[in-house]
């Protein structure tokens, strides 16, 4: 592997000269400096210049290569800095020239295969990590990072057959059944997934590290009390040196089991424990949130890019709203593929926010062309694309003036309903950080009122409203109308567009089943112990 450390003097009056005269004064210098020091000193200069953004750093780069000709390994740092630059093709051809050289560059593969994965081809990423980290001798740490990545790029089942690779080799370690249990999880295979993190809870894995008692209570619908993981929950909260974290993903796992079995007392009760935790490890400002909506609700906004061939949908609404139900159902169609949960477009909002430049068209259309190659990817093509991220309704804006051929699918659900299933889950990303207090997700949801009506009134875009209820009670005949006014054909796909068939959302069970209406006015069951219910959200039966 590649050294991450170099002479701490030579890096330290590098960056102090960078400071006082500039970074050409500090390279010039640092030539100098280097003139009779062998290569390897040569390649640890290598790596603090390539952080470098100047043009004179690639230029050094390229000096150094010069100079040692016989040292492939400076073509690793010139892709590092060219990739910095924003210059993928000639980063990606240092890389292969290098790896046709040596082959079994680690550290050059890994770059490739991050290059290729931020410029949307996440299939061949995907596919040069699986063959690296597969490499004899396998390592639990190489294996781990592999899938880790291979997940990352929404290859899942990949990912999934890399950990059973190396289990099958003989290599049961631990983290790697709880790796290989939780993808097998969002592929649907809730048999293999709970073999998987039963075993890793055996074998002794690290529940502060991989919070799999959380993911166990996801792989069914609990028959009874009497089954072993109420007992097999109790115990793991009683483990010593258990953090907040998993103390907190337990309680939420053991409620979710006493709410399959229609204990609902027991379960608010650890609904109020588990969300006083979370909401103590993960707190929300709800000014800042609703300084966010003011501002978007005063801004005005851009003018449209071109149109482009492809549509991509935006699946939105509160988190729990019927958004994963809707895409999935969207996703079996002809021409449609489902990304899931995207996070492009958040990204894009903060480094617009960054650079204080919403509507700069340049940025505009260097962020649609980014958000484009995400979506198409480097599977086989179509003309509708999908992404469910609910948050997306804070961003509506941007995604009008860089899509305007889009369409958007607005979930609505009962919002009582809506509270206790967004209070019942323990989100694993911070979008989720309202829902841990119910008048933090009554604050949330009123923002997200305004929001949606303010859309519609400025913006061009076509907004679907998809009632949850009506789509679990009639799904066939809602999704029909649905298809319609989004212009896709009517008959579903010849074979599943998306092979993993992924739910990285908390609704993974309940989309892997048949559309079910026992979700609808569950609130009820809850009103008794939690008046907040009734007190802070309007009934809003559909």
């Amino acid at each position: 592997m590649r050294s991450q450390q170099t002479a701490p003097a030579l890096e330290i009056e590098f960056a102090q000269t960078c400071a006082r005269s500039g970074a050409a004064a500090a390279l010039s210098q640092l030539s100098l400096r280097l003139q009779a020091q062998p290569a390897a000193v040569w390649l640890e200069a290598a790596r603090f210049v390539a952080q470098r953004d100047e043009a004179a750093a690639l230029a050094w780069l390229h000096q150094a290569a010069r100079r040692w000709p016989q040292v492939p390994s400076f073509r690793y740092w010139i892709a590092d800095a060219l990739w910095r630059h924003g210059e993928v093709e000639p980063a990606e051809n240092e890389l292969r020239t290098l790896l046709a050289a040596s082959p079994g560059d680690i550290d050059a593969t890994q770059l490739l295969a991050r290059v290729m994965r931020n410029d949307g081809r996440l299939g061949a990423a995907a596919q040069l990590m699986f063959e690296l980290a597969r490499r004899p001798p396998l390592s639990a740490a190489g294996v781990l990072q592999g899938a880790d990545f291979i997940r990352h790029c929404q290859r899942h089942a990949l990912a999934a057959e890399l950990c059973e690779v190396a289990l099958e080799s003989g290599l049961r370690d631990a983290s790697i059944c709880a790796q290989a249990g939780m993808l097998a999880l969002e592929l649907g295979r809730f048999d293999a997934a709970r073999a998987l993190l039963l075993e890793a809870i055996e074998r002794g894995v690290d529940p502060n590290l991989w919070l799999v008692h959380g993911a166990l209570a996801l792989a069914q619908t609990y028959p009874g009390a009497d089954h072993p993981d109420f007992e097999r929950f109790v115990r793991a909260l009683e483990l010593p040196q258990l953090s907040a974290v998993a103390r907190t993903s337990i309680r939420f796992a053991l409620a979710k089991a006493h709410d399959d079995i229609g204990d609902h007392g027991r379960a608010s009760a650890l609904l109020r424990e588990a969300n006083a935790g979370a909401r103590a490890l993960k707190p929300w400002v709800a000014q800042r949130y609703r300084n966010e909506v003011d501002t978007l609700l005063s801004a005005q906004p851009g003018p449209p890019l071109q149109r482009a061939a492809s549509v991509p949908v935006f699946v939105l609404g509160l988190p729990r709203s019927g958004t994963t139900l809707a895409a999935v159902m969207l996703g079996r169609l002809a021409g449609v593929r489902d990304r899931g949960e995207l996070p492009h477009m958040a990204f894009i909002e903060a480094r617009m926010r960054e650079h204080g430049r919403r509507y700069d068209p340049q940025m505009l259309h260097d962020a649609a062309q980014m958000y484009y190659r995400h979506l198409r990817q480097d599977d086989a093509p179509a003309r509708w694309y999908i992404d469910k991220t609910p948050t997306n309704f804070l961003r509506l804006d941007l995604i009008a003036a860089m899509f305007p051929q889009a369409h958007v699918v607005h979930c609505r659900r009962n919002r009582r309903d809506t509270a206790l299933s967004l209070y019942a889950q323990n989100f694993g990303h911070s979008d989720g950080d309202f829902s841990y207090a119910f008048d933090d997700i009554a604050v949330f949801a009123q923002g997200h009122d305004e929001l949606m009506a303010h859309w519609r009134r400025v913006l061009p875009l076509p907004i679907h409203t998809l009632d949850y209820e009506q789509l679990a009670r009639e799904p066939q005949q809602t999704l029909t109308v649905l298809q319609r006014r989004l212009g896709i054909p009517g008959e579903p796909a010849a074979a599943p567009p998306c092979a993993d068939g992924v739910i990285g959302s908390s609704s993974l069970w309940q989309a892997k089943q048949p559309v079910y209406t026992s979700s609808i006015g569950r609130w009820r069951s809850y009103a008794a112990y939690f008046a907040e219910l009734e007190g802070l959200f309007p009934d809003q039966t559909l």
